[in-house]
């Protein structure tokens, strides 16, 4: 019999410790204990509610949490909030829960249940989560619902046999078809790795200010202080374009066996687009990456001539989905066009 608790970070230390070395086991991550932290405890919109399930012995088997994001959505007053680190112990998916014993449910969609439903008295909501297509079938009976976001998946590929092998969700044809394709990107782009920075792009901090907030569609990390937190020091950068209409991207740097992977960006065109994607590949050679990575979501005005540059410039685009499950409490926000989407949602990896 396994009992469940919900509590509000910051949990002990030991706790948190346990949470991490399921999570890891189960994901084959390995997130370290102060980002987990910082995750959860930091965040300015609040920190994260977590439910856990325990043994009698107290050893923790099993758990999720939920934590709140800001946004301008609305004036500011919706609270959206975002699923992770949901795990349950192999051994004990056929527990029965100490208050729920005759549920015909099981312990990990009891566990979700409960706690959406207390974050949602909380005011909480849009509630929603990312999961793979296999998981989607349970968390469809805790009330979450798809919603497909389409978009171009842009590659470039500097180290293309060790790119075509490593990237993921990628099909046999697609792989070779990386690897075809990366020979020439990385012939193309072999003299960028020596290139000094390129004129009209200039390095600012992580958290700077320069766009409004977005208040027609749900959209993240736009505050200096919600940038701070979502961008670790170190681990990502933000570049800008010194064009009179201005622009930025955020990308997480490159390491050998990744891609620098573009999170965020803003653009009100694509002016001066070949300087900044010059220092992308700059940034990638001398960080040793497999290449530069950029989905470009749908619904931006400049998603369709940012994706035709992209390729103008070597990138090889492929059209993709990304799915969102979305609490079915919150049915109005099952419409796309009122999300900005990009991948600073999907990328907490260290």
């Amino acid at each position: 019999m396994l009992s469940m608790r919900i509590e509000r970070a910051p949990l002990s230390d030991t706790a948190n410790r346990a949470i991490l070395d399921g999570y890891n086991r189960l994901t084959k991550s390995n997130i370290p204990t102060n980002e987990f932290v910082h995750w959860v405890r930091e965040n300015p919109a609040g920190p994260a509610w977590h439910a856990l399930l325990e043994t009698a012995e107290g050893r923790i088997v099993g758990h999720t949490s939920v934590f709140p994001l800001r946004t301008g959505f609305g004036s500011g007053s919706v609270v959206p909030a975002k699923s992770e680190y949901s795990f349950l112990h192999e051994d004990f998916r056929k527990e029965k829960v100490e208050g729920y014993e005759n549920a015909s449910k099981p312990p990990f969609i009891i566990l979700l249940d409960q706690l959406f439903k207390h974050c949602q008295g909380q005011g909480w909501g849009p509630i929603f989560a990312s999961t793979n297509e296999k998981n989607q079938v349970f968390t469809r009976r805790v009330g979450l619902r798809p919603v497909s976001f389409p978009l171009w998946e842009c590659l470039l590929a500097l180290k293309p046999r060790k790119a075509s092998r490593l990237t993921p969700n990628l099909t046999r044809m697609q792989r070779l078809g990386l690897l075809s394709a990366g020979i020439a990107q990385s012939t193309l782009w072999s003299l960028g790795g020596r290139l000094r920075t390129p004129r009209g792009i200039r390095e600012a901090a992580v958290d700077s200010n320069g766009f409004p907030m977005e208040s027609e569609r749900l959209a993240f990390f736009e505050d200096r202080e919600s940038l701070e937190w979502r961008y670790l020091k170190g681990q990502y950068a933000r570049v800008e374009l010194e064009t009179k209409s201005g622009g930025y991207v955020i990308f997480k740097n490159g390491s050998v066996g990744n891609f620098l992977r573009v999170c965020q960006w803003r653009l009100r065109e694509t002016k001066g687009i070949a300087a900044l994607l010059s220092e992308l590949v700059r940034r990638a050679r001398r960080e040793g990456a497999l290449g530069v990575r950029w989905a470009v979501y749908d619904g931006e005005a400049e998603s369709e001539e940012l994706v035709g540059r992209l390729r103008r410039a070597g990138f090889l685009c492929a059209r993709r989905t990304r799915t969102v499950m979305i609490h079915n409490k919150s049915e109005r926000y099952l419409e796309p066009r009122l999300w900005r989407i990009n991948d600073s949602l999907f990328s907490f990896d260290p």
